[in-house]
């Protein structure tokens, strides 16, 4: 019997002297190779232009854009079928981000009506009057011309806010991808690279509630 337990507890030595750091070692490496992996999806597509130089209609501009992430968007309220896929995956990434540090949701609205255009539509789609959402004006011209500036991978003739593309703007002010909400798959990978670099705040797992349709 004692024997038996002397052989017992070598082997549960050896474990913790071995085989633990090993299993640590696999995670930290294939934590490491997954978030390398994601930096490396990035781009970069010129500066952000600045964004307070467009008028606020619903929220406000953050303090300071540098050091924060952004997700911009583009709203035209006469494509409702693009609308409806953005209000329903910006409520989902809110309703994940919502605790988050440094991670705002702007939306450029087109039109004359936009203050009730946003008002509208954060009803809608349930997204309350929170520092993290703003919704940003523009005329007709100036709408189009902020989606070359941030170089929408526009094709077929489409128009901002007839695909519900956006662009996610790092820190230092980078556009690093553009992602087409309308595509589950690119909505996913959305998700995860925000998660890779501004973490989950309450839960480890992403959100693929099929209520919410992400």
């Amino acid at each position: 019997m004692a024997k038996a337990k002397q052989i017992l507890s070598v082997l549960v030595v050896t474990f913790l002297l071995g085989g633990l750091p090993g299993i640590s070692y696999y995670y930290l490496t294939q934590g490491f190779a997954y978030r390398k992996a994601a930096f490396e999806t990035q781009g970069d597509f010129g500066k952000m232009p600045d964004l307070r130089l467009m008028t606020t209609v619903r929220g406000k501009h953050p303090e300071k854009y540098r050091g924060a992430m952004m997700v911009v968007s583009w709203l035209d309220s006469t494509k409702p079928a693009a609308v409806k896929q953005y209000g329903t995956m910006l409520d989902s990434l809110y309703t994940q981000f919502k605790d988050s540090p440094n991670l705002y949701f702007s939306t450029i609205t087109k039109g004359e009506n936009a203050a009730a255009t946003a008002i509208e539509f954060a009803e809608t789609y349930n997204l309350p009057d929170d520092e993290m959402i703003s919704f940003l004006t523009l005329d007709d011209v100036a709408f189009a011309q902020s989606a070359r500036d941030f170089q929408l991978p526009l094709s077929g003739g489409n128009t901002p806010g007839e695909v519900p593309i956006v662009a996610l703007v790092d820190s230092s002010l980078t556009i690093v991808k553009h992602y087409d909400l309308g595509s589950r798959d690119e909505t996913i990978g959305l998700v995860q690279l925000i998660s890779v670099i501004i973490p989950l705040p309450t839960r480890l797992d992403l959100v693929l509630d099929r209520a919410k349709e992400l």
